[in-house]
């Protein structure tokens, strides 16, 4: 994040244009996460359901969201309160992932009647 106070550039007196993102950056971003986007859909058109193909797909979308995350929300310029309260909500849903990934395989162990 910039500081009111240190642009230096008198048209830009809140430094917002410092610390934009250049626009050839931003379209590279965009341009990986809409082949890694392509990607996932080809894999699931070619290869279909398999083994693997589930993981392959959760971390593909994984790395489309940590670009969408780091560049387009900003976490790149955020201070350490802001990243600190991202990682921490991806904390508390992989708490949530596993206690129902638990719930459900384990469903049939239950012992009923």
């Amino acid at each position: 994040m910039s500081h009111p106070n240190t642009s230096a550039d008198p048209s830009d007196p809140h430094g917002i244009r410092a610390s934009a993102d250049g626009t050839g950056l931003l379209l590279t971003v965009f341009a990986a996460v809409v082949a890694l986007s392509l990607a996932n859909i080809g894999l699931s058109t070619s290869i279909g359901p398999g083994k693997f193909t589930l993981p392959m797909q959760l971390l593909i979308g994984t790395i489309q969201a940590g670009l969408v995350a780091y560049y387009f929300m900003h976490l790149r310029h955020g201070d350490k309160v802001v990243i600190l309260t991202a990682l921490s909500s991806l904390f508390w849903m992989g708490i949530m992932f596993v206690l129902f990934l638990g719930d459900y395989m384990t469903r049939q162990y239950v012992v009923t009647g």
